[in-house]
């Protein structure tokens, strides 16, 4: 008789462990792509000359702002639209610039919300792509997590709720 119980005690476990998977697999969300096309863009400089070929010193602020376009149609505008803009505010962590080592964090303000992302001083470098962290933000993307690539004059940041 125990065994029977014990059984049924196993398999009525296993069932609700099975649930709980199914219900917080459904509860992951879906993930989502937007696709943009960097425009014109301004650079400034805090503890630092921008137009010297000087290292900037550790503690020194690159501060860019750039206007954003749609690299596919999205936000009920079509492709080309001005939807928005980044900006992005790296603090220089390290007197070699060029390996990256700064602490950069940015907004990309959309017509819907606008999304926070960070990582380190790809600002700083000349590589082909940059990855940035996506950390959240305000309206539909308040839980939202994923990457922002960057590089060639677009971006494309993949979401998942």
């Amino acid at each position: 008789m125990s065994v029977k119980r014990l059984g049924a005690f196993t398999v009525s476990a296993l069932a609700l462990l099975l649930m709980i998977g199914v219900v917080q697999a459904g509860a992951q969300g879906s993930s989502q792509v937007l696709k943009f096309h960097q425009g014109n863009q301004t650079q400034a400089a805090v503890g630092f000359d921008i137009n010297s070929n000087a290292t900037p010193p550790v503690g020194s602020q690159y501060i860019i702002t750039l206007a954003l376009y749609n690299a596919a149609p999205q936000f009920g505008k079509p492709t080309g639209a001005r939807i928005g803009r980044v900006l992005l505010d790296c603090t220089i962590l390290s007197v070699n610039t060029a390996s990256g080592d700064g602490d950069c964090t940015g907004i990309i303000h959309v017509p819907n919300g606008y999304l926070l992302f960070g990582g380190s001083g790809s600002a700083f470098t000349n590589a082909k792509h940059g990855y940035w962290a996506i950390t959240g933000g305000v309206g539909p993307y308040a839980n939202d997590r994923g990457q922002l690539r960057t590089g060639g004059g677009t971006a494309i940041a993949t979401l998942s709720s």
